[in-house]
């Protein structure tokens, strides 16, 4: 969740100038193994799952603690764009315009474009998996998931079908049948990450991420709109290996105060209204030409890594306060 809420922050201030403006991307791509990351683990949460309740049980206890929570805050994030909207020009051509944006324009958004894309996408991908669960061996579902994955990582560059990782509705269903994969063996996954070195484990990493930043510089020229997409087949090697080394770390790598599984999913769901807010607020409140860091790089590159910071610090305060009232747990879910 670090990594996700870092990946949304980091350029709310800007992009810096001068030297520093090439540290910026480095930064990126650190973080860009967060969603691959999330759904390696919610299958292997699926395939833990799976051994305790029938597939059509585990589906429905995860609609009612993830996808209730998410329209809820989904439900929170229209109405302060709508209001934001409302506000910010003639009142009747304003609301006619934001009913509008409701009618049409949102659904598609919060589906395919927004922060909040993820769980859609999650329950398309567990749906998938749990409706061909026992039904097909899982290595004919695998190279079927995987082929589809790196077609996305190939459309990256031919543009064939929407390229946003956002859109790509079956690019994430060989993570997430991974992930239970992974549990399924969880034994051999552990005696082989025993046996491999730190050192040999961060070379192939350090390999991928790099290969991944060059990626990253030739979709550029080629012009392509997301050059910095998560399904680029390097960030896919990138992000696997990544979360391998986290697992192989047999120490906590968060602070004791942190609940992971009662706050981790809060973080997720209340950081995006808080960067509404702040676009809200820079829009009405501009920067006095005077006080604006753009030409200084070191400047704007802290600021920054204060503004991931601060929302991460909000996001996990707010998800704190709401986990000790018991009615309202539930919008933060689990």
């Amino acid at each position: 969740m670090v990594a996700i809420v870092w990946v949304h922050s980091e350029f709310l201030w800007g992009r810096p100038a001068n030297g520093v403006y090439h540290i910026q991307p480095v930064l990126l791509q650190l973080m860009k193994f967060g969603t691959i990351g999330f759904f390696l683990i919610s299958g292997f949460l699926l395939g833990e799952g799976l051994t305790r309740d029938s597939p059509r049980q585990y589906f429905y206890r995860r609609f009612h603690s993830v996808f209730v929570p998410w329209l809820f805050w989904g439900f929170l994030w229209l109405m302060i764009a709508v209001s934001s909207d409302f506000l910010g020009g003639n009142h009747a051509d304003s609301l006619r315009s934001s009913l509008r944006l409701v009618a049409g324009q949102y659904v598609r958004f919060v589906f395919t474009q927004s922060i909040y894309w993820y769980v859609p996408n999650f329950f398309v991908c567990m749906a998938i998996v749990i409706g061909l669960y026992r039904r097909v061996p899982d290595y004919v579902q695998g190279a079927t998931y995987l082929a589809m994955s790196l077609l996305y990582g190939v459309n990256v560059y031919l543009e064939i079908i929407p390229t946003r990782h956002t859109s790509a509705l079956l690019g994430f269903v060989f993570y997430l049948w991974l992930g239970s994969f992974a549990y399924k063996h969880r034994e051999a996954l552990s005696r082989w990450l025993s046996q491999i070195s730190w050192m040999r484990l961060i070379m192939y990493a350090s390999i991928a991420g790099g290969l991944a930043l060059v990626e990253t510089h030739v979709l550029r020229l080629m012009h392509r709109g997301d050059s910095a997409n998560i399904l680029r087949i390097s960030n896919q090697v990138y992000a696997v290996l990544a979360v391998l080394m986290i697992v192989k770390c047999r120490r906590r790598l968060y602070p004791a105060s942190i609940d992971v599984r009662a706050e981790t999913f809060g973080i997720y769901l209340i950081h995006p209204i808080l960067i509404e807010i702040y676009y809200i607020a820079a829009a009405h409140l501009p920067v006095p030409k005077g006080m604006r860091i753009d030409p200084n790089g070191p400047l704007t590159l802290l600021v920054g890594v204060a503004m991931f910071l601060a929302i991460y610090v909000l996001s996990l305060t707010a998800t704190k306060q709401i986990n000790k009232v018991s009615s309202l747990r539930w919008i933060v879910g689990r």
